[in-house]
């Protein structure tokens, strides 16, 4: 990296790299210097990397992962609105038809999907839920991210159904979080997880339908 002079067209990618395996070993060990010496530099390297640079999007992507990843340890709203600016940017700069823009526009969903959670504005969750289907209709069928983008989406209508009480969301969630189930293979790490999320919103339909199948 300290080899590769500054306006260097591979120092971008080179940074990000850097930056990436700083967040990897600070997931691993805890310390918190890692993590902010991944947001330093790659703070440095996208306010250094011109809007139309090929790398550009994907340093947004990286940096409000940190930024996440931070508000994740300390719950510091400057970190949350640090993440969705970075993220929301990260989208923008992502045109339609790339791979990368249902990824990274859930991901933008899944942050405001925590501020709503934290100030409880609706408009946070609603983008959300609508990032999160233009995800999904934008992800082919047989895609492999295509199941979690389903249990997000399952998650943020029966979020919006226990705001509003509108039964055609939890209709909405059980039918996402089937989805997500249906493609996600038997022994795959997040099967249980999104089962028991589908649970949930059975048991929800359960206490307001007093449906048996449901229970």
């Amino acid at each position: 990296m300290e080899a590769t002079p500054e306006g260097h067209p591979a120092r971008a990618r080179l940074s990000n790299n850097l930056g990436n395996r700083l967040s990897n070993r600070y997931e691993r060990t805890g310390n918190n210097q890692d993590l902010e010496a991944a947001i330093s530099r790659l703070t440095v390297e996208v306010d250094a990397t011109p809007g139309d640079h090929p790398d550009h999007a994907e340093l947004l992507n990286s940096l409000w992962n940190h930024w996440s990843s931070r508000y994740e340890r300390t719950g510091n709203m400057h970190d949350l609105e640090a993440a969705i600016a970075r993220s929301t940017a990260a989208v923008e700069a992502t045109p339609e038809g790339h791979p990368a823009r249902p990824h990274r526009a859930n991901n933008l969903g899944e942050y405001l999907s925590k501020r709503y959670i934290r100030i409880g504005n609706l408009q946070d969750l609603e983008a959300a839920i609508a990032l999160s289907t233009a995800a999904v209709d934008a992800t082919p069928d047989d895609h492999p991210g295509r199941a979690g983008l389903w249990n997000s989406l399952g998650n943020r209508l029966g979020n919006r159904y226990h705001r509003a009480g509108n039964l055609p969301d939890l209709e909405a969630a059980i039918s996402g979080s089937e989805e997500a189930v249906e493609a996600t293979p038997e022994g795959h790490p997040d099967r249980a997880l999104r089962l028991i999320n589908l649970g949930k919103h059975f048991s929800y339909r359960y206490e307001r339908t007093g449906n048996l199948q449901d229970l």
